[in-house]
């Protein structure tokens, strides 16, 4: 544990324990309650909680996902490669999800 980044170490692990707009953590709430998640699209400057609040929603349910950082790979051949095998393959999980 002390190898891990600062960001990383300190990283809400639930949603009760996540620090952001209470009106969107109140709706994502209620989706994960539902079991109904909808196609989700996080948008705001660098340090609002995107990634966090996505990890926290796929720790929430059981599927399948891949995180793809769009500042380290932001090319066609993301897409066609990693994004397009990913959906193309047979999961073992209900649902994929990626990030």
């Amino acid at each position: 544990m002390d190898e891990f980044l600062f960001v990383e170490k300190y990283r809400p692990q639930t949603l009760e324990e996540y620090v952001g707009n209470e009106i969107i953590k109140d709706k994502i709430a209620d989706y994960l309650k539902q079991g109904s998640i909808q196609n989700l699209l996080f948008h705001g400057v660098a340090g609002t909680g995107k990634t966090t609040l996505a990890k926290l929603i796929v720790n929430s349910i059981d599927c399948d996902h891949i995180i793809i950082n769009a500042s380290d790979e932001n090319n066609v051949d993301t897409v066609r490669n990693k994004v397009k095998g990913f959906c193309s393959t047979v999961g073992f999980k209900d649902m994929k999800i990626i990030i």
